[in-house]
């Protein structure tokens, strides 16, 4: 039979998908942080599209697929146990994908060798995920790189949002309480963050609920004063489950694996999807046609220099909704960047352009140069950090 050396190598990958599969289910069973039961299932579920990849080849390669898995080890009871015996098969897994990359090479099979790379890169997240979490950094840069997600993001563009009518524009509000719209959007995003972080099923559902309120708020239904009380309070309830929760191997909400992995990807992307009504609502109800309700919402026009900021924003948002919602979808772009860095350094794109826009509109550069620095200072500790 042609290709005989091809139809082996990849049935021996089968028979590895098989066993990784078996282990990584088992091990999410026996696991005792919640935190990573979800993430072993999640890998378990990438296997088993691997085994999928590879074995629709050796048919078509003229060969049987493999049913019969590698030798399976049981690893132990205790977190790091498990955890060491899954980077040891992740490694192994790298190893012969590489080996096998040459001799798809060598067999003239270019397709079979792109997804050798494909799934190599699979395996490498896999392992360097899991590698983190058996020994988590213990200095300032790798403790800073680890924390560099589309969360921290999501938190640092709120907390910048904040400071602003805080301490720079709340003689604004003071004037016209139309404008208290500003204190709920930064509030949502650091309550979307939050939960992002705490990766439990009841605060993603809270954080979904909490950015709906773009949508009565934006278009004027609901004050932003109204809007402020209700987000806050959402907030304040989600920080209150994740202390309580924290611990804890079985969530407040739990449901069987399917109903939870799809739970898990979907709460955080309807809370993305609402985040992208924000500029929707902006550009297509208020600045087209007008605003809907003023009794609630006041004029931003974007050709006004005053509104320069708002109008920026609402542009870099809508990138950044949609790699939020990709994240949840795919989590790496061509399998090698992942889609929450990106939105880390998009949001770090968004503050520095949004403070750059606003001091160039106001004139007024010396009031917006200690954020401006502030950001800068981040971006540059972000890029030292990721290089180390």
């Amino acid at each position: 039979m042609a290709k005989e050396r091809l139809i082996e190598a990849l049935n021996d990958l089968v028979a590895v998908e098989i066993a990784a599969v078996t282990e990584y289910q088992q091990h999410a069973y026996l696991i005792n942080d919640p935190k990573m039961i979800d993430l072993l299932e999640d890998f378990s579920m990438d296997e088993m599209a691997h085994i999928e990849y590879f074995s629709r080849e050796v048919a078509r390669l003229g060969g049987i697929p493999t049913v019969i898995p590698k030798q399976i080890k049981h690893a132990g009871e205790t977190d790091n146990e498990l955890l060491q015996r899954d980077v040891h098969v992740e490694a192994d897994a790298i190893k012969r994908l590489t080996e096998y990359m040459k001799l798809a090479e060598e067999e003239g099979e270019p397709k079979i060798k792109k997804l050798f790379e494909d799934v190599r890169a699979d395996e490498i997240v896999h392992h360097d995920m899991l590698e983190a979490q058996l020994n988590p950094p213990k200095d300032f840069w790798g403790k800073m790189k680890n924390s560099m997600d589309i969360g921290s993001g999501l938190i640092l563009t709120g907390l910048f949002w904040l400071y602003f009518w805080v301490f720079q524009w709340y003689v604004f509000f003071l004037f016209d309480a139309r404008w208290a719209h500003n204190f709920a959007y930064p509030l949502i995003l650091l309550t979307i963050g939050v939960a992002y972080k705490g990766k439990k099923m009841s605060t993603d559902l809270l954080a979904s609920i909490s950015a709906f309120m773009i949508i009565p708020t934006e278009t004027g239904l609901i004050s932003g004063t109204h809007s402020t009380y209700i987000v806050s309070i959402i907030l304040l309830i989600i920080l209150v489950l994740l202390v309580t929760e924290r611990g804890k191997k079985q969530e407040l909400l739990f449901f069987q694996h399917r109903s939870r992995r799809w739970l898990k990807k979907h709460l955080l992307t309807f809370a993305f999807l609402f985040l992208l009504h924000m500029p929707f609502l902006y550009w297509v109800t208020r600045v087209l046609f007008g605003e809907p309700a003023e009794l609630n919402m006041p004029p931003e026009p974007p050709w006004e220099r005053a509104h320069w900021g708002t109008a920026s924003y609402n542009i870099l948002v809508i990138p950044f909704a949609l790699i939020g919602m990709a994240e949840r979808f795919r989590g790496t772009l061509r399998r090698r960047i992942s889609m929450s860095k990106i939105g880390y350094w998009w949001s770090l794109l968004t503050i520095i352009a949004g403070i750059i826009v606003i001091g160039a509109a106001s004139g007024d550069w010396l009031r917006y140069s200690a954020p401006l620095v502030i950001a800068v200072i981040i971006l540059i500790l972000s890029i030292v950090a990721q290089k180390k």
